[in-house]
């Protein structure tokens, strides 16, 4: 009995969402993240350098079409069921069981068609090289499923400590394992076999973390009564995946697995910036916002100081690696990916704009605005399909310059989810206009300096680092001086989460 009360424990403190000592919980969530942030995007840039110089562009095309299907299966493998255990205030043992059993079911279900479309991939990709990796990655929705109710119950708990420790060691440990087998002249095999070993580590992680094991009960009834919001969920999550993915689709039909190598990398670096810093963010952000549904005066406090730190970190990363990519490309990637350089400049800008309104997302799920969501989701598709068919012809960087004008859409849906609380244009502009407008003065003075003698006479790795410095010093200096209220609000961030450890 003694070791099994501290699991019921835990899985009882998560049934009933608690807004207690919610800011303090929540500046705690935010400094693991922030912490995360910096270790995540080391490992991940620093595992990418190396694994450049051993594999080509064409590897990293093989994979980036590959993963066009398994990041379709992966984000319909959850239904929703797990943002819908998070934002209900109040949920049962019997839910959960009910969620797992589902997930499990649905994952096994994606990962069988995965493994026979494997073999029409040259239908899809006009290329048979993808067909054996799926038919190896698919095992990774059946790992995936086995911890989708941990994460909820993790996510409910606003334990975030843990959160880091789960995910540093997971990247670490896949990234280690892909590095050893591309060394080894694994090729493309290497990043497959690594993600396997990611999503086995990470579900091994998460079980061992939350000590929830599910009975063999089954209850169809509430599984029904959720599938409005279930479904809606769904379809987002098909539009997210078209808003994400279609541009590898007609990249890698029309330009080939080197030329879609190119875009992925360049993709993948400035998707650090919403992957690696936005999308935490929202997990700390969508069980805060969840709880305070009763109270609309704190809600409007919290978004407003989230969404102006989330601006303040994100506008200077994005658009800072679109100022540098000219120096940052030759020093991580090496000469041979010199084409990614002007598809990262653009690249880093778009990543600015959608980073910096992303908990727009955790608004219209803590509202239950699911639908809503929905329904601009297929105007920002249309939009982006539109632009990549429209830019194709022209090549590949006009491809990516129509990517980035197509994220100003973001910025529209934002002021959407701020009017879902009450809040206006002027609340939008306080969110995000000072960090651009210091951002782009950052990215001004940057290029001012690049060709400086004092600059150039250095060695290429030092160079980048010092306009990188002088960026980040030119970016907090503007920002000051525009308004003194970061200082403050970074200094209590701190401040609370220091105090919490």
């Amino acid at each position: 009995m003694t070791r099994s009360t501290p699991r019921h424990t835990t899985v009882r403190q998560a049934l009933i969402l608690s807004s207690r000592d919610l800011g303090s919980r929540v500046a705690r969530g935010a400094g693991f993240t922030l912490l995360g942030i910096v270790l995540r995007t080391t490992l991940t840039i620093g595992s990418m350098a190396i694994l450049a110089r051993l594999l080509t562009p064409a590897d990293f095309g093989y994979l980036a079409m590959a993963t066009v299907v398994t990041e379709f299966a992966g984000l319909l493998g959850s239904f929703g069921f797990a943002n819908i255990l998070i934002q209900r205030r109040v949920i049962t043992r019997l839910q959960l069981d009910t969620m797992f059993w589902a997930t499990l079911a649905l994952g096994c279900t994606i990962a069988a068609v995965i493994f026979a479309l494997s073999f029409f991939t040259h239908w899809l990709f006009g290329d048979e090289a993808t067909g054996p990796l799926l038919r190896v990655m698919c095992l990774t929705f059946i790992f995936g499923s086995l911890s989708t109710v941990h994460q909820a119950i993790l996510s409910r708990l606003m334990r975030f400590g843990t959160e880091f420790i789960i995910q540093i060691g997971t990247i670490g440990l896949r990234s280690a394992a892909a590095i050893i087998l591309a060394y080894l002249g694994f090729g493309v095999w290497s990043l497959v076999y690594g993600s396997l070993a990611g999503s086995i580590i990470g579900t091994l992680l998460m079980v061992s973390a939350i000590r929830y094991r599910p009975r063999l009960r089954f209850h169809r009834q509430y599984l029904l009564s959720t599938w409005k919001t279930s479904s809606s969920y769904m379809g987002n999550t098909v539009l997210y995946y078209l808003n994400m993915n279609s541009d590898l689709l007609l990249i890698g039909r029309q330009f080939g697995a080197s030329a879609l190598g190119y875009y992925q990398n360049a993709r993948s670096l400035t998707d650090e910036v919403r992957g690696r810093i936005a999308m935490p963010l929202q997990r700390v952000l969508f069980p805060a916002f969840s709880s305070l549904q009763a109270d609309q005066a704190r809600l409007q406090h919290s978004v407003l100081r989230s969404g102006r730190l989330l601006a303040a970190i994100i506008c200077p990363i994005g658009i800072g690696l679109s100022a540098v990519a000219t120096e940052i490309v030759p020093v991580l990637y090496g000469e041979q990916w010199l084409p990614m350089i002007p598809i990262l400049s653009l690249l880093g800008i778009s990543a600015a704009l959608r980073g910096s309104t992303a908990i727009g997302s955790s608004l219209f799920n803590s509202q239950n605005r699911v639908p809503l969501a929905f329904r601009y989701n297929i105007i920002s598709t249309a939009l982006l399909l539109c632009s990549i068919l429209f830019a194709m012809p022209y090549g590949l960087n006009v491809v990516a310059l129509a990517i980035a004008a197509n994220s100003l859409f973001s910025v529209f849906v934002f002021r959407v989810a701020l009017g879902l609380i009450g809040l206006g244009t002027s609340h939008l502009l306080h969110i995000l206009a000072r960090p651009f407008i210091a951002a782009l003065l950052m990215w001004a003075a940057i290029a001012f300096l690049r060709n400086l003698p004092i600059l150039t006479a250095l060695h290429p790795g030092m160079h980048l680092g010092a306009l990188i410095a002088c960026g980040a010093i030119s970016y907090a200096s503007v920002l000051h001086l525009l308004s003194r209220q970061y200082l403050q609000d970074f200094t209590e961030l701190a401040a609370r989460f220091t105090k919490r450890r």
